[in-house]
């Protein structure tokens, strides 16, 4: 991951050139509000005050994906500009970035951080202030994928609302009809508006017990899930009226619960699941489980992932609160790996593949992320 890190940094600095007039150095207005969030005296330490250059570096980009057109996977990219870019992934109010990596025992330690005058764009959407990391506290201790997201909504569809202006993705009238067809009795629209919320993940696997999947040559570890959702009840609401109305599905309620599942046994190869959708009258939270079961797991386990080994190894020196978190056990980047390794001997060798492969963490190691807003930037 140091690697790919390093990479990306090299390009920056190669997008942000000055003109090649020489002239006398002057001390960075960022360089100590930068510095003060990474680490130093490791094996990487890198700094670039990007005040004017965030068009250079999104034209930079954009010159990439114009060459490499198998990673544009976006739509045509030919008539784009690099500041209409820069302004609405927020990256015009980007002053400086600084990134470092320390050597812990057989692990890297990396850190980075983003000055920005303003989070406007990509770095507004994923919230406001940190907060404390909820999915960790109901994560079971085999747990093998933790994830959780702050989302502002509003800034979420103002970006791709920008994006599709630009000619990248979903074009506006495409957007506002899409969230304003009416699903069951609500509207997407209804339903995002004025939305902050908090998604949380939890996967655990079973490398023991495998589904196969219908018109494919290779089978995936059976995965216990969960994917949590604040802010969504009326939703679950419209969910549940509808599913009333449907011999294939049934409603019930069960102490505080409303729980919509299937009315009959999935047929092989999922009836090795028992989804649900599952909203709590209380917090108003709103999951989708594989299995009931494995969320009374996750709510009765006291956030025992806290005390795996694996986890506190990956986790060590991060902070307890954030805006987005990922972690990953030595099983789970292990399965990563070697669904990748199906894949590409299914369909060959591609350069999307050596990409994934490239930001993929080592196999067999586990891996921890977070992303904290702070005063100045990310």
């Amino acid at each position: 991951m140091i690697r790919v890190a390093s990479l990306l940094f090299v390009c920056l600095l190669a997008a942000c050139r000055g003109s090649g007039v020489p002239v006398a150095p002057t001390p960075s207005p960022y360089f100590e509000a930068v510095s003060s969030r990474l680490e130093l005296g490791g094996e990487v330490f890198a700094y670039a005050d990007i005040d004017g250059d965030a068009e250079q570096a999104s034209e930079f980009l954009l010159g990439l994906l114009r060459d490499a057109p198998e990673l544009r996977g976006i739509g045509d990219v030919s008539r784009l500009h690099g500041a209409s870019l820069a302004r609405v992934l927020g990256l015009d109010r980007t002053r400086a970035i600084g990134l470092s990596s320390v050597v812990d025992g057989t692990r890297y330690r990396n850190r980075g951080f983003v000055y920005a005058a303003e989070r406007t764009g990509l770095l507004q959407v994923w919230g406001d202030a940190p907060r404390e990391l909820g999915t960790l506290a109901m994560a079971p201790f085999e747990s093998d994928l933790v994830f959780e997201q702050q989302l502002d909504a509003d800034e979420l569809v103002a970006l791709i609302r920008g994006l599709g202006e630009l000619g990248i993705g979903m074009p506006p009238e495409a957007l506002d009809a899409w969230l304003d067809a009416q699903r069951l009795d609500l509207t997407m629209r209804d339903v995002l508006e004025g939305l902050k919320t908090t998604v949380g993940v939890i996967l655990s696997v079973d490398e023991g017990r495998n589904v196969w999947l219908p018109g494919q040559t290779f089978t995936f570890p059976h995965t216990s899930f969960i994917v949590a959702v604040d802010g969504v009840s009326e939703l679950a609401d419209s969910v549940a009226r509808y599913a009333a109305s449907e011999p294939f599905l049934r409603t019930r309620e069960s102490n505080g619960w409303t729980i919509v599942s299937p009315a009959i046994r999935l047929p092989a190869p999922w009836n090795a699941y028992e989804p649900a959708l599952m909203k709590h009258a209380e917090s108003g939270r709103t999951y989708f489980v594989s299995s009931p079961a494995f969320l009374k797991e996750c709510l009765a386990s006291g956030g025992a992932l806290a005390t795996n080994a694996s986890f506190q190894v990956a986790s060590a020196g991060l902070p307890d609160t954030g805006n987005s978190f990922l972690y990953l056990s030595p099983r789970m980047t292990r399965v990563m790996h070697a669904a990748l390794d199906k894949v590409i001997a299914a369909q060959g060798p591609a350069i999307q593949t050596q990409v994934a492969r490239a930001l993929l963490p080592d196999a067999g190691e586990p891996y921890a992320w977070i992303l904290r807003n702070e005063p100045e930037g990310v």
